[in-house]
């Protein structure tokens, strides 16, 4: 008998807690949950997978999940006028991130009105394990969102730490950083306990970006961003209790500076976009029998997310009738009053039910409740908004999605796996009902050989925005907004997928894939009225090679992608069609890293988007990033530098569609693009306590 079928007819391990032993060579490989809710290794995952640990983001100098991301094959992350981060994957473009699911230990993370994830500084990396990201659809297992991308944030356990530390860092920016995690184990009256348990405090004067409506001056030229996140992770037994609180604010940056009331009218202590959510999760696994887990949960979030702006409009000259003349400010004051509440309740389970087969599967149901959506405009200086109210949805509305899925993995031999799983969800206020399907294969012919053919569907729901939101005309007649639309379905993307991996010999291992995405029921505005609708559709294929190379000091890798993305004959807006990324790392001694980093980025088409706006195509860039990260100080002592843009190189991200569209006329208001940050320094000062 051989090793692996001796392997197969001995009892089974338990496959959620450890990753299936009968392919012995794989457990060198890293091990994930985002890819089928259990663990698995990354060959083993029936998706395209990458992992970043926590010892590789710091020596990189990753200050956020955009900066992991940017560093990825097949990733763009572009920056929107409200001073958001956007993550791109495989060409598939949108205003908010409600087209990637962040997930914090598995469970989603994202705003209750445009469903937007956050990739930047409103998410710390300070208490993070590892970050594992899926290129390709994910609705089969996770719902909505899950359509080109899922970005899974894991966090520290206490057999992860030796004891608390805290981190410093202080850079460009006047940016400053505090950061500290503490966990504990231990066993009381029986019962296992641990704990784990966060605080951070950011405060930031920007990286200098910049929008400035008709070359007018930016006078401030800074992007604040103040945060406060702390949480707690208790568990007792099989019960897991999670809580995390964010309190985030940044600028509305792309206001324009044209004389110094507007620069009063950009500043971050009265004008800013506001962020005070809080994330409670419930969950018990009840372990029945030796292969069966049944795993009831709930989750409540809330996000109280106001914020102001303001912005002048004109002067008016008025002349009285002894001849006097004043001059008025015409000028409007927005209060924007954004509160909701996500409610989700599930049963999943988690079975093995012979040593080749692994099933998962459940049935939940999630709601997301308007408490308070709406804006108040003043004009003038009064201190009584603008009656109607030209943006608001009805308060105590909810959206409710029901849910059930299932999903089977088969080791029909030591060198074939195949993974089937299916989704079905209904929107009870839309009315209206999405299937998710999932098909996978893997292959490993050899030890050194691996091969995945998968194909999934996956889809974006219509946020609370799209659906429910009522704008009134003003007496001309003209609409501000976009009107909701509780007609609209869900937008859909059918992808075919295919990697390949194989490890030469010794310290060399190659990479490739490729994939095929057809995208449909985008939801845009309508032509006929200005309200969304469902309409177009897109083409986008794709691939990336990567070559990795460890060899003793030295650990590198090199990538390349290619995207091509197509709709009613033009390409895909602003994501670049070529983009290549290589690093460096050198460890002459123990636990000393140097880390030299490149990335390029090629034409992002536009001009076929928006030929009337007569912007250009983006050109092309390159930037250049080292990091140094040591921990030979002491045993308890770890201190890291990293400078981005090292060659200050200039580059810009180009507005979206919607926003380049927006140019033309005496109001234009974006006639040019967002600056890219400069060279900016980071140093970092860890501790153990």
């Amino acid at each position: 008998m051989s090793l692996i079928s001796a392997v197969l007819a001995a009892d089974p391990v338990d496959p959620f807690t450890e990753p299936d032993e009968a392919d012995l060579f794989l457990m060198e490989e890293q091990i994930i949950t985002v890819a089928s809710r259990y663990a698995q290794t990354v060959r083993e995952a029936p998706a395209i997978v990458t992992v970043l640990t926590d010892d590789e983001i710091r020596q990189r100098g990753f200050r956020t999940l955009a900066d992991v991301l940017r560093s990825l094959p097949g990733v763009y992350v572009s920056t929107s006028p409200e001073g958001r981060s956007l993550g791109w994957v495989r060409g598939v473009v949108a205003p908010d991130n409600n087209k990637i699911l962040l997930m914090v230990d598995g469970v989603p993370w994202y705003d209750g009105v445009y469903t937007h994830a956050w990739i930047d500084e409103y998410l710390p990396l300070s208490m993070v394990k590892q970050v594992e990201i899926i290129k390709g659809p994910g609705s089969a297992i996770y719902g909505t969102n899950a359509f080109s991308g899922v970005i899974n944030v894991v966090t520290y356990r206490p057999e992860d730490l030796d004891g608390p530390y805290v981190r410093l860092t202080s850079g460009t920016g006047a940016r400053f950083e505090f950061s500290a995690v503490a966990a504990e184990r231990a066993t009381v009256r029986g019962h296992d306990l641990s704990a784990m348990a966060y605080v951070r405090a950011l405060s930031s004067d920007g990286d200098g970006l910049e929008l400035t409506p008709r070359d007018r001056r930016n006078v401030t030229g800074t992007r604040p961003v103040r945060s406060i996140n702390a949480g707690l992770d208790l568990r007792v037994d099989n019960w897991t209790v999670r809580f995390d609180h964010v309190d985030y604010k940044h600028t509305y940056f792309t206001l324009e500076q044209d004389d110094m009331l507007d620069v009063f009218l950009q500043s971050p202590d009265e004008f800013y976009l506001g962020y005070r959510d809080d994330f409670l999760s419930l969950r018990y696994d009840a372990q029945i029998g030796r292969d069966f887990t049944l795993s009831p949960q709930v989750q409540l979030q809330q996000y109280d997310d106001p914020g102001q702006y303001a912005y002048v409009i004109g002067w008016t000259q008025t002349e009285d009738d002894e001849g006097n003349i004043s001059i008025d400010m015409l000028s409007t004051l927005v209060e924007t009053h954004k509160k909701t509440r996500r409610y989700a309740g599930a049963l999943e389970y988690q079975a093995r039910l012979a040593a080749a087969h692994t099933n998962v599967g459940g049935v939940g149901i999630e709601g997301v409740q308007v408490l308070a959506l709406y804006d108040e405009q003043f004009d003038n200086g009064s201190h009584e908004p603008v009656r109607p109210r030209g943006f608001q949805a009805p308060s105590g509305e909810t959206i409710f999605d029901v849910y059930a899925y299932t999903q089977h993995t088969w080791r029909a031999r030591y060198w074939l796996e195949l993974t089937a799983g299916v989704r079905a969800d209904y929107n009870l206020q839309a009315e209206y009902f999405f299937p998710s399907p999932r098909l996978g294969v893997l292959l490993v012919p050899t030890e050194d050989v691996t091969a995945k053919l998968l194909y999934g569907r996956a889809f974006r729901a219509p946020t609370v925005r799209e659906l429910l939101v009522e704008v009134q005309p003003d007496d001309d007649g003209f609409y501000a907004f976009t009107q909701g639309n509780l007609a609209l379905e869900p937008e859909k993307i059918d992808t075919a997928e295919g990697e390949v991996a194989w490890r030469l010999a010794s310290p060399v291992t190659l990479r490739g894939a490729a994939f095929a995405s057809l995208l449909s029921e985008f939801i845009d505005k309508s032509i006929e009225r200005d309200q969304y609708t469902n309409r177009g559709s897109a083409l986008v294929v794709g691939g990336e090679a990567e070559v990795l190379v460890e060899a003793g000091p030295v650990d590198a890798a090199v990538s390349y992608a290619v995207t091509r993305g197509t709709t009613d004959d033009k390409r895909v807006y602003e994501f670049p069609p070529h983009m290549a990324h290589g690093r460096l790392t050198w460890s002459p001694v123990d636990r000393f890293h140097v880390t030299g980093m490149a990335d390029w980025y090629g034409v992002r088409p536009r001009s076929e988007w928006s030929p009337d706006a007569g912007l250009s195509d983006g050109s092309p860039f390159g930037l250049l990033h080292v990091a140094v990260a040591t921990d030979t100080l002491s045993d308890r002592l770890r201190v890291d530098l990293s400078v981005r843009n090292i060659l200050d190189t200039p580059h810009q991200t180009l507005v979206y569609i919607d926003d380049a569209n927006a140019v033309s006329g005496d109001a234009a208001k974006y006639p040019n693009d967002i600056d890219g940050e400069g060279r900016m320094f980071i140093v970092g000062l860890e501790a153990d306590l």
